[in-house]
């Protein structure tokens, strides 16, 4: 109960992580996939799923801690709305 991603699930808050592939888990996903050739991650339906609930939802706001790819992808799926309440 003293997780942040606990009370998203315990209130049906989706939690999205679009820079999956960034990084040390990228790379470790690249290595994989070279010694297990097959691997596939599909990043679309997130992405999808982001703007929707961003469209959707009368009003928007984020708490961004940091900057990056996060951040990028908070305030992208909003400007279609014209930007975060």
């Amino acid at each position: 109960e003293r997780s942040i991603y606990y009370w998203c699930w315990k209130n049906d808050i989706p939690v999205f992580c679009p820079p999956i592939v960034d990084g040390a888990l990228g790379e470790n996903l690249l290595i994989f996939d070279l010694e297990n050739p097959g691997l596939v991650l599909d990043l679309m339906p997130d992405v999808n799923r982001a703007y929707s609930v961003s469209m959707s939802s009368p009003k928007t706001g984020a708490v961004i801690l940091g900057g990056g790819v996060s951040k990028h992808h908070i305030l992208l799926t909003n400007i279609p709305k014209g930007g975060l309440d």
